[in-house]
């Protein structure tokens, strides 16, 4: 009986309070009933969530809660915090422990820091301005402004784009690599993945391509239209946007006998990348509102707190794609003085959007991808569920 060690557990008050500041207020509410976890339609039947993640957060287990894959699992779908009997919520205090996520898992702890502070948000936008005039300023064309048909490349040539960007995404891209193999360590150390990876990665892609555990959703419903609107648009822009670049330099290195920039709207090449983007657009604005109009509207109580995170992200997401339909007609209208200005903007939350990408909640696709794998090949899944 001599050797036996119970288990020490050392609470963290901090950590407690990190989590209400954070969008957890209704934490102490909580007093273990165990609903929430027999009306969560995606929770497993072994250890559900989240009741067990309230009694940690509750407790202050820190590195407990930021080792756990389960807090990823939920999809903040609410309806645990819409039938909790004392309006602990507990789909904000998940979503408060992944927002403190994002900065503990940081790649880079000093930017970490900033996207969690609102008072560095004129700084996180002043230096891709500056960043992106001083390309603008040295690549521009003189006279840009007046010339013949209106191109945007006259104002930031696709050279200035290519250094501007890729060197900085490169380094949002090392970031999130750094992040998400230092949570996928720390999930094999409380259980170790099994199986294959390859299989688990395809098995995951297929359901968030479908939003499967998203589609459960009672309460807050409305999200899987909005949410799998936004992804499969904002895919497609993506695909857009690197289909112009690729189409660019083919011409550059001669594979390709035309200019993109200069073609006839008419041209099949031009003609199908407007169509995709445009499409993209369309889908990623709409699903965009339809999450503002939740968030911020009528349906906000069964959305949950929208906190600093969300109204960040929300807000770039939706500038991005605005000031780029914008830049589009301007340009059709031939307005340049607009068009140019707008172009910039447009440019600026680009850089905002994807460089700052696994320091805001944009990251949220990458912890949670990682956190779906790790639960396939640990066959982590509710009995009947996909």
């Amino acid at each position: 009986m001599a050797d036996i060690k119970a288990p020490v557990i050392e609470p963290d008050a901090g950590f407690v309070q990190r989590i209400m500041d954070n969008g957890g207020s209704t934490l102490k509410k909580c007093f273990q009933c165990g609903n929430c976890s027999v009306v969560c339609e995606i929770s497993p039947d072994g250890e559900p969530f989240p009741r067990k993640e309230m009694i940690w957060a509750q407790w202050g287990l820190k590195e407990r809660l930021l080792a756990d894959g389960d807090v990823w699992l939920c999809h903040q779908c609410n309806d645990c915090s819409v039938h909790c009997p004392r309006g602990a919520k507990p789909g904000d205090v998940l979503a408060a422990v992944r927002n403190i996520m994002f900065s503990h898992y940081s790649g880079f702890g000093f930017m970490g820091r900033l996207l969690a502070s609102p008072a560095s948000l004129p700084l996180l936008f002043i230096f891709p301005m500056v960043w992106i005039y001083g390309f603008i300023y040295i690549g521009a064309k003189p006279g840009f402004m007046g010339m013949e048909p209106m191109l945007y490349i006259n104002m930031m040539p696709e050279v200035a784009v290519d250094l501007a960007f890729l060197p900085a995404v490169g380094l949002a891209a090392v970031a999130a690599y750094l992040g998400i193999t230092r949570f996928w360590k720390e999930l094999n150390a409380a259980n170790p993945a099994k199986g294959s990876l390859v299989a688990a990665v395809i098995a995951a892609a297929i359901g968030v391509g479908r939003h499967d555990k998203m589609s459960k959703c009672i309460a807050n419903a409305p999200r899987f239209t909005a949410h799998l609107m936004t992804m499969y648009g904002f895919i497609l822009l993506i695909i857009t946007t690197g289909s112009v670049a690729a189409l660019y330099w083919a011409y550059k290195l001669g594979i390709t006998g035309f200019e993109y920039h200069e073609i006839a709207l008419s041209h099949p090449a031009r003609l199908t990348v407007k169509l995709i983007g445009n499409i993209g657009a369309i889908l990623a604005a709409a699903g965009v509102w339809l999450i503002i109009s939740r968030r911020y509207g009528a349906g906000k109580e069964k959305v949950g707190v929208t906190g600093y995170y969300d109204s960040h992200f929300i807000f770039i997401l939706f500038a991005t794609i605005i000031t780029g339909v914008m830049a589009e007609l301007f340009r059709v209208v031939n307005v340049a003085a607009l068009g140019f200005g707008v172009y910039y903007i447009h440019l600026v939350f680009v850089f905002a959007l994807l460089v700052y990408a696994p320091f805001s909640k944009f990251a949220h696709m990458f912890y949670r991808f990682t956190a779906l794998v790790h639960a396939k090949m640990i066959q982590r899944e509710r009995a009947g569920a996909a």
